[in-house]
């Protein structure tokens, strides 16, 4: 799950139409807002559960890190041996804007440095490191989910930038991408097995109920047709008159991060 600021909220919609398609994560990982929906997730919350906490507080506050950390402690477990499914938050350590996945100790602290912004936030000190947002580093965790052993991997995408630049044709598959996109984005992209990106209206911006629906719908519809793309694309793949018409192309046995699943 990618950093994105409240655009993470979109992340919850995506949640939504997996689930409903039967697709449950047996490994996650989230950069910057991305790990508190992800942290939430692997606590074994459901989409709606997740809607709840959105609505539990005003959004533009969590940009305290005193406060994110009190938000985390209140809806979260304490510790990450505490969650239900192994999570990775992502940070950025410094110096060097070396990407880390934090995996253990205190779960709050490793959301909180996870979420340290650039310029709207100090660094945050936490087991000898000294850490800034993950997305400065890795915005989108999906290859810190291959090595934690994923064998397919969905990542759902909200960072401001890649929308950007895709909305003035700057595609990652342009022949001019790698002067555009860092490095570590194109990565995430060529470990990811389904591509998830939310188109997000400017007024999901807005605070409060409203924003929360418009940014969750984004989500839920970005991911049906994503997962639209991929029934289309298996099917294409099918040798010839192995496919009737309604076969189930999304009931059959799929790898999800790491685990089996029914698609």
């Amino acid at each position: 799950m990618s950093g994105g600021s409240v655009r993470g909220l979109a992340h919850i919609g995506v949640l939504k139409v997996l689930t409903e398609a039967g697709i449950h994560p047996a490994i996650v990982a989230g950069a910057s807002a991305g790990s508190i929906i992800g942290a939430g997730i692997a606590a074994g919350m459901t989409w709606q559960d997740l809607i709840e906490m959105a609505r539990g507080v005003f959004w533009p506050k969590l940009l305290h890190g005193d406060t994110l950390e009190r938000f985390c402690a209140r809806h979260l477990p304490h510790r990450f041996s505490d969650l239900r499914l192994p999570f990775a938050a992502i940070a950025t350590a410094l110096p060097g804007k070396r990407a880390i996945a934090l995996t253990t100790g205190h779960l709050a602290s490793a959301i909180n440095a996870s979420c340290a912004m650039r310029v709207i936030r100090g660094r945050v000190r936490r087991e000898g490191h000294v850490l800034k947002d993950g997305g400065i580093a890795c915005v989108l965790p999906a290859d810190v989910c291959r090595q934690m052993g994923a064998d397919f991997v969905i990542s759902s995408d909200v960072w401001e930038v890649s929308s950007v630049l895709r909305d003035m044709g700057f595609h990652p598959a342009h022949r001019h991408a790698h002067r555009v996109y860092p490095a570590h984005y194109r990565t995430s992209l060529r470990h990811t097995d389904l591509h998830i990106h939310p188109r997000v209206p400017i007024a999901g911006y807005w605070p409060g109920d409203a924003g929360i629906k418009r940014m969750v719908a984004a989500g839920e519809l970005a991911a049906r047709r994503a997962l639209e793309r991929f029934s289309k694309k298996q099917q294409a793949q099918m040798p010839e008159g192995n496919v009737s018409a309604g076969s189930p192309i999304f009931h059959s046995d799929v790898r999800s991060s790491g685990s089996t699943a029914r698609v």
